[in-house]
């Protein structure tokens, strides 16, 4: 379909863009100053807005205190987990640090990312809402990043420096993807296994990428959760949840394009080998 969906919830004004550009096949003879000048667009917003955000600061436990147990197993993750640059896994991690549509291709088995519109307004108000309720506890925090303290490689040294001026607690992409995970279950139900490992590995990436802890994805699921449990308070947002179900199905019943078998296969192998936990062997 011509309108992608979403790539990440920093895509969000742009897509809005995009989709509300004007189009006009027929130029005019003199040209019109204020046809010119682009009109700026509304700012996508989330379903809650901020009233009725969960308050994330209560409900997560604070982060792991320094020199605790829990702090120096998330250290020793960050440094072990080092080890894998040029890996597969790496390069897996690189890519879910961008693309977060794109991960659930394969559990879906189709390129989600070319996808129902449909799915991509829901997503896109989503995204909004993960936001808030993860700058609200990130905020209070002020967790640093585990590679700050030893000025140690991450997967995207592009964005070293932004990621220096920003907190660790909670995770942003994992509670945004779980939310995700979690909302595509309840629409495709019969993928929902393969959904929510993908899931679920998609957070580990950041833990890979050396720019979240372990302690920071897994109270990113726990964030995501709390989200998606509100969010189906929202009578708007039960709404386009099933519209959305709905233009998926369909999409998924009718001819279309597969994702690339290599790429699920290295998927598969991340949601079967957690590098911290059981690098090698079976799950």
């Amino acid at each position: 379909m011509a309108t992608a969906l979403l790539t990440g919830a920093g895509d969000v004004q742009a897509q809005a863009q995009k989709d509300n550009a004007d189009v006009n096949p027929t130029p005019k003879a003199v040209p019109d100053p204020a046809a010119a000048t682009p009109r700026p667009m509304p700012r996508v917003e989330g379903y809650l807005g901020k009233a009725r955000i969960p308050n994330s600061i209560a409900i997560l436990p604070p982060p792991p205190v320094k020199g605790s147990t829990l702090d120096n197993l998330d250290n020793e993750t960050y440094a072990k987990t080092r080890a894998l640059a040029g890996s597969d896994r790496w390069k897996l991690a690189t890519r879910d640090a961008t693309q977060y549509v794109q991960a659930f291709d394969c559990p879906l088995g189709l390129k989600l990312e070319d996808g129902p519109k449909e799915v991509a307004v829901l997503f896109s108000r989503v995204a909004r809402d993960a936001s808030a309720i993860t700058n609200l506890a990130k905020d209070h925090f002020n967790h640093p990043r585990p590679f700050i303290a030893p000025n140690g490689s991450v997967c995207t040294e592009g964005d070293r420096a932004g990621l220096m001026k920003s907190y660790s607690y909670p995770s942003g992409h994992t509670t945004y993807s779980w939310a995700m995970g979690l909302i595509l279950a309840e629409m495709v139900p019969d993928h929902a296994t393969e959904i929510l490992a993908r899931a679920r590995a998609f957070g580990e990436s950041r833990v890979v990428c050396g720019v979240h802890t372990v302690s920071d994805i897994e109270e990113g699921r726990t964030n995501g959760s709390t989200l998606v449990a509100v969010l189906h308070s929202d009578p708007v947002f039960r709404a386009d949840l099933e519209t959305a179900a709905k233009a998926l199905k369909a999409a998924m019943a009718a001819p279309h394009a597969a994702p690339e078998a290599g790429q699920c296969k290295i998927e598969k192998d991340a949601e079967d080998h957690t590098p911290w936990i059981n690098p090698t062997g079976v799950k």
